[in-house]
C-alpha cells in the first residue's frame, strides 16, 4: 500500500505553541495545566504522522 505525503507543518506549529503554553503553565503554577496535555499529545502524534 502506497502512502501519500501529508503536510504536517500546521501540526508542528500547534505542537510548538502548546509546548510553550505547557511551559508557561508549569512556570506560573496554573491550576488547569492538564487542559493543555490533550492538545500537546495529539499535535505531537499528528505531526509525526502516526495516526
Amino acid at each position: 500500500m502506497e502512502r501519500t505525503k501529508t503536510n504536517t507543518g500546521i501540526w508542528w506549529l500547534i505542537f510548538l505553541a502548546s509546548t510553550a503554553a505547557l511551559g508557561l503553565a508549569i512556570a506560573f503554577h496554573w491550576e488547569y495545566l492538564t487542559l493543555i496535555l490533550p492538545i500537546f499529545c495529539t499535535a505531537f502524534v499528528k505531526a509525526l504522522d502516526i495516526i
